[in-house]
């Protein structure tokens, strides 16, 4: 199995992405339940529009030569990307993400990755969206 976070490419000029990471590895909030042998990789967007027709068509070129079924393949739309935080709005091209990777046949698809104590807070007191 492999995971694939997309994170926002704008966002990501000044976020490593390390929590994002932290959580995967310890299995945690939107990671919970994956198995020990489950893969990671991150990319970016591709910048707004949500334009990542490029990257998923290389992804799946690559799944192909290693036998990896896109089956087998979970995406995670980084918080940065599906929800309000310190970095920004949600994105704006989140749903023609989700249809671009439908349309190229990947089906398994998870909105947020990490979940910033301090930004579920902002949410309780209205300060934030909350989570759709």
């Amino acid at each position: 199995m492999l995971v694939v976070i997309i994170q926002c490419d704008d966002v990501v000029k000044r976020c490593s992405g390390f929590l994002c990471m932290r959580d995967f590895y310890e299995r945690a909030g939107k990671f919970e339940g994956y198995p020990p042998e489950t893969r990671y990789m991150s990319m970016t967007c591709g910048g707004c529009c949500g334009n990542i027709t490029v990257k998923l068509e290389n992804l799946a070129m690559r799944l192909r030569k290693e036998g990896i079924s896109k089956d087998d393949v979970t995406f995670h739309f980084a918080s940065c990307i599906c929800s309000e935080n310190a970095h920004r709005l949600p994105c704006p091209f989140m749903n023609r993400m989700k249809a671009l990777l439908q349309h190229k046949g990947f089906g398994n698809i998870v909105l947020g990755t990490h979940i910033s104590k301090k930004a579920e807070a902002k949410r309780q007191a209205g300060i934030y969206r909350k989570w759709e």
